[in-house]
């Protein structure tokens, strides 16, 4: 067993840290520092409302938010030192608060458990990649529109079954491409519009005797309103299923559109040729030429339906 003061900050009632291997498992550092600036920007949120209600003095407020962004700094310059033992995100950066303001950064987490912490980092994180999303969905469409434009009467042979079917254009083609992605687009935007509840002061199930204003952080960090249960905010995680969702309907017709570049690059067929900078060649056969840009987008989609199901497994059993 390790000693117990290596272990976690909250761990008060255990007379023994954890096992390492418990401690292995448990820890999640790894993946979700990634949201590094989004659990600061939660916290400095959460901070400023414990001032404004009185809960914390204007003094502590200042040293919590700007001790923050020193940490928020290191971690964007690569100098922080992430701790497994201290497990996620949330402890990593309150204990690096700790070292550099002292006892005023162990009232950062008043009204608040890492259950709604969890939450609205999560959230916010998901957020930010529906909106990296529609902007690259965005692009896309455009990019796709200057094809239709150029082609517009560029004709080519449509196909049903992989046969020569009826002619149609090359513009006409790309519009199909920029109707999928329009959908995509659509999808994206629904589904941030519906997320956009702040989880934060739903603490760890039941809310706080402590009396905060949700309203203020909900605004301050670009949520519409706060959740009204107090119960699906901090166990919700419909978002990430919907932001999986969509991306899988995305990579499906990311993944058609690939497959018809492997088709037309080909010698058989030769209605397109890749730029040298998309393509590789054999090690054998040096007059090669092989859409291998086009291949890994069309084998990628299955990662993106692994995590979709996954998640769906791990939410089916959850009481």
């Amino acid at each position: 067993m390790t000693d117990k003061s290596a272990n976690a900050m909250w761990g008060g009632r255990f007379a023994a840290g954890p096992d390492a291997i418990m401690e292995a498992i448990n820890a999640s550092i790894g993946f979700d520092q990634r949201m590094a600036s989004q659990d600061i920007a939660g916290s400095r949120a959460h901070a400023a409302m414990l001032g404004a209600t009185g809960i914390l003095t204007d003094t502590d407020v200042k040293a919590i938010r700007e001790g923050l962004l020193t940490v928020l700094s290191e971690i964007e310059t690569g100098t922080f030192q992430f701790s497994t033992t201290l497990e996620d995100i949330h402890m990593n950066v309150e204990a690096r608060l700790k070292d550099l303001i002292g006892e005023p950064a162990g009232r950062l987490h008043t009204g608040r458990s890492r259950n709604d912490q969890v939450a609205t980092d999560f959230k916010l994180w998901v957020r930010d990649q529906f909106d990296a999303a529609e902007g690259a969905l965005l692009s896309l469409i455009n990019a796709l529109l200057e094809q239709a434009e150029a082609g517009a009467d560029w004709v080519m042979p449509g196909f049903t079954h992989l046969q020569t079917a009826q002619p149609v254009t090359w513009g006409h083609h790309m519009m199909a491409y920029v109707e999928m992605f329009g959908r995509d687009l659509s999808r994206v935007r629904d589904a941030r519009k519906r997320m956009n509840e702040s989880p934060l002061g739903a603490a760890a199930l039941a809310g706080t005797s402590f009396p905060i204003d949700r309203q203020m952080t909900a605004e301050a960090l670009g949520f519409d309103r706060p959740s009204a249960n107090s119960l699906d905010a901090v166990s919700d995680r419909d978002f990430a299923l919907d932001f999986l969702s969509t991306a899988s309907i995305c990579a499906m017709h990311l993944s058609r559109f690939a497959e018809e570049l492997v088709i037309w690059s080909s010698a058989q067929f030769r209605f397109v040729t890749l730029s040298d900078r998309f393509s590789t060649g054999s090690s054998i056969m040096p007059q090669k030429k092989n859409p291998d840009a086009a291949e890994l987008i069309r084998a990628k989609v299955g990662r993106i339906y692994g995590a979709n199901t996954a998640l769906m497994m791990v939410m089916k059993g959850l009481p």
